[in-house]
């Protein structure tokens, strides 16, 4: 079997006819265009203190407010097409808005679990996202997604073993400015964002965003009152407050809330050992018999943040960050006849709250920049998960093919009722860190050393039941240095040298037959770096060699006959993953901007004993681990009319084949996607 590529509505290989309406007040003007001639210097806060892209010694790429407008990002998953080679993001596969993520390769296969974690630390607003549930929320008003590549140890704690990725959302103004925009294409997809900013008053600025996107099913379910495959409606929320409360005093506000339903990606068959449902090569449109039942998967997500900051002096800052997070997840899907031979439904609900608290001093004391922080985190979640049969596709229960099945609970493997699982986790997390870059009195202030260290102690617990009960108790410290060594060799080229460890926590798999815990998975990396602005501000190179080195690495392992046993394994052997990534972006004449964008991946998974197999050796996939993958974006700004500017858009992503399960034969095949836009 196999599942066609998630692709998002405004970029589909399917021809798109979209129609949009942007109406846009700010004072007493409109905004124009103008035609650039040299690139932006981009400022990232990667190190938790303002800086450009250009001078920032990490792999980093950004996409800023133009380009997400441009390229259509409108929520995570609008970049699983590959636009940033080496960040691999796809949906899990029986529930769309559960995110999958990877940067340089290697990660969970099952990220749905509320026991484990992703090996990339999702930031929004410098403010941890624990779980993957509902991460295909649309953004309301960004103003760029930085993706930090590699590990991230030192400043961004445990579950950034192989990097992170930091929304940053716009700020109040304090101007009086409207923008609303709509935009309509194929399956009906629509789209509405909203934002209003006030103006400041008393020295505070309020700004309000709202968005709305919905979309059709691609493929269509004849099922009376069931759901098509692939169809979504999402509606999200968010205040902003700005409060400069004295000249060095400041808090920042925000709440917001959104709510996401969203139905399954449709499960082809490619071939039918069988012969009773039939192939079905091309892209579906219609199921291959009406599916019942089948309801949306709904998310809803909650969230408060409060930052406080205070410049003590002009040297030294404080700051507070804090934030409480709900999210509820009450997950539907059903295979249609493809898994177990008989139609299988999953229901899966996700209850969790987390409250998060970071405390940072940021300095700058004569040749040293250096930050300090404490960071303590804790979750607690409840997980509830069960599997029915409702059709009998093949026969094998009632004896009549394509029959329905009573009740549906009945289990064809154990001849019962289906148990119901249920898990209880807490995660309790605490961490010291300080990072510190020295610029020594020699070489002309050409040479920087930067020194980093995290220590992170967490604590794990909770139980599952499933028809008997059993508990977990994890307890673990890690230590994360970094060491980096940079040499300006002129104005506008240096190169760096790193060296890094960070961990990703360890964990209890809930849907293992033994319940045992397996350990923290460490990374190891060593990374050359060079980042160059050529010809007078028209070219931007950027070029990193890296080779990640993972030690007791997690692996998924599917049980053989029941694909709802998942064991989690350590690897018994190192697991290495060598690459490299270049960024070049160009302007070769005035209004035409050439970026792309390359990765080369090279992973190397040695055989590992396999628990569900008498512990004999056997061969493993690393997941989403293409060995080549690509992007290349073209813009041209034509010079303005009288009534406007005229902006063309093109780009094309293009991924090697790469496995989406660590067991198994299945895998994602090569494609290539090419996305177009004209702007008005």
């Amino acid at each position: 079997m196999h599942s066609d590529k998630t692709i998002s509505p405004t970029r589909s290989l399917i021809p798109a006819f979209i129609t949009g309406l942007m109406l846009t007040y700010s004072g007493n003007a409109f905004s124009r265009e103008i035609a650039p001639d040299l690139l932006e210097e981009i400022t990232v806060t990667a190190e938790r203190r303002e800086n450009s892209l250009q001078n920032t010694a990490i792999a980093i790429s950004v996409l800023d407010r133009t380009q997400l407008q441009q390229q259509g990002i409108y929520s995570l998953d609008s970049l699983s097409d590959g636009l940033i080679p080496s960040l691999r993001i796809q949906p899990v596969g029986n529930v769309a808005s559960t995110l999958i993520m990877t940067i340089r390769g290697n990660g969970p296969s099952d990220a749905t679990q509320v026991t484990r974690e992703t090996s990339v630390a999702l930031y929004k607003d410098g403010f941890y996202l624990g779980r993957t549930q509902g991460l295909s929320m649309e953004f309301d008003d960004l103003e760029r997604i930085e993706v930090l590549r590699g590990p991230q140890g030192t400043l961004y704690g445990r579950n950034a073993a192989s990097g992170a990725i930091n929304l940053i959302s716009r700020k109040p103004t304090g101007k009086t400015g409207f923008r609303q925009t709509f935009s309509y294409g194929n399956y009906n997809a629509l789209r509405s964002v909203t934002s209003l900013n006030l103006p400041t008053y008393a020295g505070i600025s309020l700004k309000f965003d709202y968005v709305h996107s919905e979309r059709d099913g691609w493929v269509k379910n004849p099922a009376p009152g069931q759901a098509d495959y692939s169809a979504y409606n999402k509606d999200g929320g968010r205040i902003s407050l700005n409060w400069q409360m004295t000249e060095n005093f400041t808090l920042d506000y925000s709440y917001e809330r959104s709510q996401t339903k969203s139905s399954q990606n449709y499960v082809q068959l490619a071939e039918d050992l069988i012969g009773i449902i039939g192939v079905e090569p091309g892209r579906a449109e219609v199921t291959r018999f009406p599916v019942s039942p089948l309801k949306p998967t709904v998310t809803d997500h909650e969230m408060h943040t409060l930052t406080l900051a205070w410049d003590i002096s002009p040297n030294i800052m404080v700051k507070s960050l804090t934030s409480y997070r709900k999210l509820n997840e009450d997950a539907h899907s059903n295979f249609a006849g493809t898994l177990y031979f008989n139609g299988a439904i999953f229901e899966e609900g996700v209850d969790q709250k987390q409250y998060s608290q970071e405390i940072q001093l940021i300095g700058t004391h004569d040749r040293i920049e250096w930050i300090a922080g404490f960071y303590y985190y804790q979750e607690d979640v409840v997980q509830t998960s069960q599997i029915f049969f409702s059709l009998d596709v093949f026969g094998l229960v009632t004896g009549t093919p394509l029959t329905p099945i009573a009740p549906t609970r009945f289990n064809i493997f154990t001849g019962a009722d289906s148990p119901l699982l249920s898990a209880n986790a807490k995660a309790r997390s605490k961490a010291f860190y300080g990072q510190a870059t020295w610029t020594p009195n020699i070489l002309d202030d050409k040479l920087k050393i930067t020194l980093g260290l995290r220590y992170t102690d967490d604590n794990k617990s909770g139980n599952r039941v499933l028809i008997a009960a059993k508990s977990f108790d994890l307890n673990s410290d890690q230590l994360d240095p970094m060491v980096r060594v940079q040499y300006d060799w002129n104005d506008h080229i240096f190169s760096y040298v790193k060296w890094s460890r960070a961990h990703r926590a360890g964990g209890v798999s809930i849907r293992s037959t033994s319940f045992r815990s397996y350990f923290e998975e460490r990374v190891e990396t060593y990374e050359i770096g060079l980042k160059a602005k050529l010809l007078d501000q028209r070219v931007r190179f950027n070029l990193a060699l890296f080779s990640s080195n993972y030690s007791d690495a997690q692996i998924d392992v599917f049980g053989p006959a029941n694909l709802a046993v998942i064991e989690t394994i350590n690897a018994a052997n190192p697991v290495e993953v060598d690459g490299a990534e270049v960024e070049l972006t160009v302007i070769p004449v005035s209004g035409l901007v050439i970026g792309l964008n390359y990765t080369y991946l090279d992973g190397n998974m040695p055989l590992q004993p396999n628990p569900l197999a008498g512990g004999a050796l056997q061969s493993f996939n690393l997941v989403q681990t293409p060995k080549h993958a690509g992007s290349l974006t073209v813009d041209y700004s034509f010079e303005p009319f009288a009534f406007g500017t005229l902006n063309a858009h093109m780009d094309m992503t293009a991924t090697d084949e790469y496995h989406y399960f660590g067991s198994g034969i299945q895998e994602l095949d090569s494609y290539a996607l090419i996305n177009a836009r004209l702007t008005l």
